[in-house]
């Protein structure tokens, strides 16, 4: 596809692999258990508070992952989680019809937590397995098999539930992890990504080589101080991020409530908007030197008219189809953009850090654009019932395309 050498970038192939496995394991149960607990339980409101308790702690572990991507071997990273996550697969399976609250929690913190680990785990491998000219497209690679990862854990874990029930789903995602370590272990160059070696120098490299926690997050924060063009780009990735954060609420709400329509319809808006996510991680991988940091403003205003295509059909009254229409061509179109942003921006990243820097400048990234989310989600609630799904669309659009103006005129200052 990309007219690599395959013997110089089979290597690459099975760390996708391994990724696959592991990523459709944690994808499928991260849906399935708290969906199970909605059923049996009937409550809304417990579902949506042990999702959202369960998250929290991903988020605060990120920048611990990242520090564990850069000094941790791989495999060894995967044989941890593995033996963490099997644990808690035996817990469940003996213990969730007598304590489905407390089993569900600790396992889905346990499957966050693994998924907050897995994020730096195989970008750091990315610079390390490819040359400069390909990390792009490496990191296109590994962003598509992400999405469709988690387009294949739902679909998978609707499927088998219904059939073989909770506890043999439990174990099928077993099975998907024990296939990735094995990979990963039949696999010697699946390694950490070369570190700073202690001692060598003062710069943040080094602080990071011979520190703890504190001083590796710090010489993280350091190293983006000293590359402005790159910091701001990311301060405005997060503040877009945290501006559409509120689609996910909106989705759900224009599909099921303002258009009476059943939650399948929603489920296939959604799955249309990661079929986009999937084309504009490709679309980077395609057109690598098109897609530049130097164009992220224009990108950035290409994605705010995204939720004017989806406010489209109610603002002109058009029938509950085209609305529908509308709506998932702008959650589409969002998700195009938003993906090809993350790339650029993660590709620059790794292009950008010392090898042993690049797990936690990744990790502070994913942290600071995730840790606005739960925030901007129930602001949007809120602005839906003063405003309507409608003006809050366009309320998304306009401050999207005023950040990227505004970012636009501080990089051109910055270059001059």
């Amino acid at each position: 596809m990309y007219r690599w050498k395959i013997k110089e970038y089979s290597h690459f192939g099975v760390l996708l692999a391994v990724q696959a496995f592991a990523l459709v394991s944690e994808s499928t149960l991260r849906f399935a258990l708290p969906l199970y607990l909605l059923n049996v339980s009937g409550s809304p409101s417990l579902y949506g508070t042990v999702t959202a308790a369960t998250f929290v702690p991903s988020v605060l572990l990120m920048p611990v992952a990242g520090v564990v991507a850069d000094r941790v071997n791989m495999r060894r990273i995967l044989v941890i989680a593995g033996s963490v996550l099997a644990s808690c697969s035996v817990c469940y399976f003996f213990l969730f019809r007598a304590h489905l609250l407390l089993v569900t929690v600790l396992f889905l913190i346990a499957l966050y937590a693994a998924h907050a680990l897995y994020i730096p785990m195989f970008q750091t491998q990315i610079p390390r397995m490819l040359d400069t000219a390909h990390v792009k497209q490496g990191v296109s690679l590994v962003n598509q098999v992400s999405t469709a990862s988690n387009i294949i854990g739902p679909v998978l874990a609707g499927v088998l539930m219904g059939w073989m029930g909770i506890a043999l789903l439990v174990c099928f995602g077993m099975v998907c992890l024990v296939a990735a370590v094995m990979l990963a272990y039949a696999c010697p160059f699946l390694k950490r990504s070369p570190a700073a070696s202690p001692g060598a120098g003062t710069d943040d490299s080094a602080i990071a080589g011979r520190g703890n926690l504190f001083q590796d997050m710090r010489a993280a924060v350091l190293f983006l101080r000293n590359e402005k063009p790159l910091l701001l780009s990311i301060v405005f990735a997060c503040l877009v991020n945290a501006v559409l954060a509120g689609v996910n609420v909106i989705l759900p709400y224009v599909v099921t409530e303002q258009l009476a329509w059943n939650v399948a319809a929603a489920g296939s808006a959604e799955a249309m908007g990661a079929i986009g996510a999937l084309a504009g991680s490709a679309f980077v991988g395609l057109t690598p030197g098109f897609c530049t940091m130097k164009r992220l403003p224009a990108f950035i205003a290409l994605l705010g008219f995204g939720p004017l295509i989806s406010a489209m059909g109610s603002f002109f009254g058009f029938s509950a189809a085209i609305q529908f229409v509308c709506l998932t061509a702008g959650v589409a179109w969002i998700l195009f953009w938003g993906s090809t942003i993350t790339v650029v921006l993660v590709s620059d990243i790794q292009l950008h850090c010392d090898g042993g820097m690049v797990g936690r400048v990744l990790a502070l990234f994913f942290a600071v654009a995730t840790c606005a989310s739960p925030a901007a989600q129930a602001a949007c609630g809120v602005a839906i019932d003063m405003f309507g799904a409608t003006v809050l669309l366009a309320l998304m659009a306009t401050t999207i395309e005023f950040f990227a103006g505004l970012m636009a005129l501080l990089s051109k200052r910055s270059e001059d």
